[in-house]
C-alpha cells in the first residue's frame, strides 16, 4: 500500500512532526507500507531524515497555480499523480487540494486539528472557496473541538508511545544534567523569536534551583524532545498542537504560553483540554483506520 501524507504548512515544525508520528504508527503496527511525507516546508522537512521517514519537498503554490483551470499542471498534482497513493492523508490543506483531489485515484482522508469555522470558507480573488466534505472518504478530527463540519474523532497524534522514550538515567546522561537537580525544559518550535520571548518571561526559574535547558527546532534543538521527557520535571512551551498534546500524553507538569495563530486558538486549547487524560496515541488509531479502508 502506498500512503502519502501531504502538508503545505510553513509555520513551525508541527505539521512535519505529525507526518512523522503517522509513519511511526505504521512501523509500530508492523504494516508494510510505502510511506511518503510530502511537504512544502524546506526548513523543517529534513527532520524526517532523523527518524528515517521518506520525504519529498515541493514548492508552495498559490491560488492561481492551483485553480480549477490550472490544477492539472501544478507541481502538487503532478507529484501526487507520480506517487500514486492508495491513501492520501491531507493535513488541513483542503484549500490546496480542492481542484486536485478528485482527479486522483485512491482513498482520501482530511486530518483536521482545532480551527475556527471560517477556515472552511476561504475568500480568494476568484471568489469564495468552500470546503467540500464529499471529496474525502473520511474527515478526521485529531483533537477534541467544536466544529460545524462533521468529523470522526481520534486521539491526538503523538510522535512516540510511552514505552519508546529514554529512561530517566539515560535521558539525564544524554542531556548532561545532574541527577540531583530538577530539570526545566523550554521547548518552542512555532515561529522564530517565540522561544526568546517566553525565555525572558520565565528567566527567574534559573535562580530557583532548576537545571534549565532550551530547545527550538529552528536552532537544531532536541528532536524529538519527548525522548527526554523522563528527565524533565517542568516543561515550558507554547500551546501548539504537538507541544500541548505531547505534554498531556506524557503527563508532564507544564506551563503553557499560548501564541497567536491565524485560524487556531491556542488559548482555547488550554482552557478546554488541559483537564483531559489522553489514553491512546491517535497515530495508532489512525493507522488502523487507514488499513481498514
Amino acid at each position: 500500500m502506498r500512503v502519502v501524507y501531504y502538508s503545505s504548512a510553513m509555520t513551525g515544525s508541527g505539521h512535519v512532526v505529525t507526518g512523522i508520528s503517522i509513519a511511526n504508527g505504521f512501523r509500530r503496527g508492523g504494516f508494510s507500507v510505502d510511506y511518503t511525507l510530502l511537504s512544502c516546508n524546506p526548513t523543517f522537512a529534513p527532520l524526517a531524515d532523523r527518524l528515517d521517514v521518506h520525504r519529498r519537498e515541493i514548492p508552495l503554490e498559490d491560488e492561481h497555480q492551483l485553480s480549477a483551470e490550472a490544477a492539472e499542471h501544478s507541481v502538487l498534482f503532478e507529484t501526487l499523480a507520480a506517487l500514486k497513493p492508495d491513501v492520501l492523508l491531507v493535513d488541513l490543506a483542503w484549500y490546496m487540494c480542492q481542484h486536485v483531489i478528485d482527479k486522483l485515484p485512491g482513498r482520501k482522508i482530511l486530518l483536521c486539528r482545532q480551527v475556527e469555522d471560517r477556515f472552511f470558507r476561504i475568500p480568494l480573488t476568484a471568489g469564495l472557496l468552500e470546503f467540500r466534505a464529499e471529496l474525502y472518504d473520511r474527515v478526521i478530527a485529531t483533537e477534541p473541538f467544536r466544529s460545524s463540519i462533521s468529523m470522526q474523532p481520534v486521539d491526538p497524534l503523538i510522535i512516540r508511545n510511552r514505552d519508546e522514550i529514554f529512561a530517566r538515567p539515560e535521558a539525564l546522561g544524554r542531556l548532561g544534567a545532574p541527577p540531583e537537580r530538577p530539570v526545566c525544559l523550554f521547548a518552542v518550535n512555532g515561529k522564530p523569536g517565540e522561544l526568546d520571548d517566553i525565555r525572558r518571561t520565565y528567566s527567574y526559574l534559573e535562580e530557583q534551583g532548576y537545571t534549565v535547558m532550551y530547545s527550538s527546532n529552528f536552532e537544531g534543538g532536541l528532536f524529538p524532545a519527548v525522548d527526554y521527557f523522563n528527565a524533565i520535571d517542568l516543561l515550558i512551551t507554547s500551546a501548539g498542537y504537538n507541544s500541548f498534546w505531547e505534554a498531556m500524553f506524557f503527563e508532564k507538569e507544564a506551563v503553557f504560553v499560548p501564541q497567536p495563530r491565524r485560524f487556531e486558538d491556542q488559548r482555547r486549547r488550554v482552557v478546554e483540554c488541559q483537564e483531559m487524560r489522553v489514553e491512546h496515541n491517535g497515530a495508532d488509531q489512525l493507522v488502523r483506520l487507514v488499513m481498514d479502508l
